[in-house]
């Protein structure tokens, strides 16, 4: 866990993702995006934490993270594990990632990363990815910010 203090006095704590936090992070979502994205978002979020629970799952770990202050979710990173493909080695795929636009400017974004980046040496990875939409550069330049680097692969698009 990581907690911090920023310029208004607020303390700010990173931690791994519980269930408890299903309606905050959906919440947070529904508050940025203008909508509720998932009407089942408890659900989603108890599939990145059921990655934790059961052995039996291919892919059996999430370094899924929160960000809080005051009792309150004001950041999140949803994080689940990959197998190799793509010419990547295995690691770990950022789903999703969100900073209340209140709290932005303030390094919550990079404390999420920095909390998935020490789950996964935890976990014996070594690669974190993120998948964008090419027009998302804002996100691009965040996730830059925080140390990723493009990835040496080409994603090609047919409509049917």
């Amino acid at each position: 866990m990581t907690t911090s203090s920023n310029e208004i006095g607020s303390t700010i704590t990173v931690r791994r993702l519980q269930k408890e936090d299903a309606d905050g992070v959906r919440d947070l979502d529904a508050s940025i995006l203008g909508q509720d994205r998932s009407s089942n978002w408890a659900e989603y979020v108890d599939r990145f934490l059921a990655y934790s629970r059961l052995g039996t799952h291919s892919l059996p770990w999430s370094g899924s993270q929160v960000a809080e202050t005051n009792g309150k979710v004001v950041g999140f990173l949803l994080a689940e594990r990959h197998s190799s493909g793509y010419g990547l080695p295995p690691g770990v795929r950022v789903v999703a990632l969100a900073v209340h636009p209140d709290h932005r400017k303030r390094g919550i974004g990079r404390k999420l990363i920095d909390g998935l980046k020490a789950d996964t040496k935890r976990q014996g990875m070594q690669h974190i990815y993120s998948v964008l939409q090419a027009r998302d550069s804002r996100d691009a330049d965040s996730l830059a910010s925080c140390g990723f680097n493009p990835a040496p692969i080409k994603v090609l698009v047919l409509e049917a």
